[in-house]
């Protein structure tokens, strides 16, 4: 540079330069300042060459940064305790500043995220001001607290995305704060990158239900029949024969001997190893000598069925559990290449539930239980293989009730009666000779079934709590215990600590504690002491 061009343009002895700090996020401002060495008065086209020295001061205007949030869209005014000769934005895409007056600055924001602006007051002083172009959200905090009364759940922007902290009374409500949040975002980001809503809320109580649910079932049929066959042939009932086959008790075969002539008497027969007595006959009444037989079946029968079965389960609020105690059976299923496949079909004791918890502790359960066992009385036979049927209790609903509260959520009453009489028209009906000719069966079936359900708020175990076991103190008897008293478990010994929460570990006996007692049945209940 020639020494006329310095004395043309001059040394500039300060020049500004907006940046960001690597360090920080104030402005620096770097002064530069070049000294010329030679021939300072060098003519006009004379060169030279000229040895310069460059030096860098870096000014830190991090004591005198002022943090400013300015809402997207919106605009705020800012009043500076000294007169403003200048103010420099460094990105105008994120915000604008406008000089009302000396002392009086409008900030406006264009778009997310930081900037910095640069005002130089009228004595030359360099101050910093940060801005933060964010949502405005005290309309959505309002929102909140009118969805929730009882939450601290507040709204906080960040890149334009809307982030969720604190803890609301319920999942449900925290469901309808996101949705409200939704409603507050923008179309889309200064990147062009879609807001969203995160959703950092906690819930407040214990989450995890356990449900007891009992199914009790009881099933009473009595049946009364009384039917008779029977035969009455012979030399003493000559030219005739007569059967008695109704209601088919005891099915026979009799008729008159092949060989036997018309003219004489006829021999009626019976097969040569004679009349079988099936299984449905009861009672048997014969005459050899006139060769009548009856066969009677007289039945009066009483049955009682018991089923109880209480499944428990645990899960947590809006996830599904499933409990299956039981087994599988076997399906053969025909292929169209003459082959068989097998497929596999549950029974036994089922609870799948979803719990849902709600204001106020609430429980809002989608249940279905099920109970279900192999029936082979409606069995059918596939490829000769025999494959039982099913019956089964089964019921699917959704309740709401309280913790520890109970509800009957299934029930049946069922009650069915059938009678039938068969008789030979005009013998059935004669006096004393009649029930001969008649056959009569009167079934009575009653059935009660409740479903109970009881969902409670669970909170796991203590590290240093005990749960008590069914198999908790349980030992084998001794050869004393065993060949002498007939026991098949040792005493137990002393209760094991939460032992009323276990319902096996009430069954006692006395005079000792055995949960089982000889070779077969439940043990009686333990005696209140």
């Amino acid at each position: 540079m020639s020494a006329s061009a310095v004395e043309d343009h001059g040394c500039q002895p300060r020049r500004r330069v907006s940046a960001r700090s690597a360090s920080h996020t104030g402005l620096l401002v770097v002064t530069a300042c070049v000294t010329l060495l030679g021939a300072t008065r060098a003519t006009r086209g004379q060169t030279g060459q000229a040895v310069g020295d460059f030096g860098v001061s870096v000014v830190d205007l991090s004591d005198r940064l002022d943090k400013i949030k300015v809402p997207l869209y919106g605009s705020v005014t800012v009043a500076t305790s000294v007169e403003i000769a200048r103010a420099d934005v460094v990105d105008n895409r994120i915000a604008a500043v406008q000089v009302l007056s000396p002392t009086r600055l409008l900030l406006s924001g264009q778009g997310y995220g930081q900037t910095n602006v640069l005002l130089t007051g009228t004595g030359g002083q360099e101050h910093l001001l940060e801005l933060s172009v964010e949502l405005d959200l005290r309309r959505l905090n309002e929102s909140i607290r009118e969805v929730d009364p009882l939450s601290s759940a507040q709204a906080h922007s960040i890149l334009g995305n809307i982030v969720l902290r604190g803890t609301v009374s319920s999942a449900a409500r925290a469901t309808r704060i996101v949705e409200v949040a939704g409603l507050f975002l923008p179309p889309t980001a200064s990147s062009g990158v879609e807001a969203a809503v995160q959703n950092h809320l906690d819930v407040a109580g214990e989450q995890q239900v356990l449900l007891r649910c009992v199914i009790a079932e009881v099933s009473r049929s009595a049946v009364r029949e009384l039917g008779i066959n029977g035969f009455l042939a012979g030399d003493n009932f000559r030219d005739a024969f007569m059967i008695n086959q109704i209601g088919g008790v005891n099915p026979m075969t009799i008729g008159a001997a092949a060989d036997a002539l018309a003219t004489s008497t006829i021999p009626f027969l019976t097969d040569a190893a004679g009349i079988p007595v099936g299984p449905a006959s009861t009672l048997s009444l014969g005459f050899p000598r006139v060769q009548m037989q009856l066969f009677i079946k007289a039945l009066s029968d009483n049955s009682l069925l018991q089923v109880l079965a209480e499944p428990n389960l645990v899960a947590i609020s809006g996830e599904t559990a499933t409990f299956l105690a039981g087994g599988e059976f076997p399906i053969p299923v025909p292929q169209g290449d003459r082959t068989l496949s097998i497929e596999f079909r549950e029974y036994g004791v089922r609870l799948t539930f979803t719990p849902s918890v709600r204001d106020q502790q609430r429980i809002r359960l989608r249940v279905a239980p099920e109970v279900s066992e192999v029936d082979f009385a409606t069995a059918v036979q596939i490829e000769g293989f025999v494959v039982p049927g099913l019956t089964s209790r089964a019921t699917e609903t959704t309740v709401e009730l309280g913790s520890g509260e109970t509800i009957a959520i299934a029930g049946l009453l069922k009650e069915n009666v059938r009678a039938l009489a068969t008789r030979v028209p005009g013998l059935g009906e004669v006096p004393v000779l009649g029930p001969l000719f008649r056959s009569v069966s009167y079934q009575r079936n009653l059935t009660e079934l409740v479903i109970l359900v009881t969902p409670e708020i669970v909170s796991p175990l203590d590290a240093h709590q005990k749960v008590a076991l069914p198999t908790d103190g349980a030992d084998g008897p001794s050869d004393y215990e065993l060949y002498a008293l007939g026991r098949i478990e040792a005493p137990r010994g002393a209760d094991v600590a939460g032992s009323d929460s276990v319902s096996s570990a009430q069954l006692d006996s006395d005079p000792d504690r055995l949960p089982l007692h000889g070779p077969w049945g439940h043990a009686r209940p333990a005696k209140v002491r």
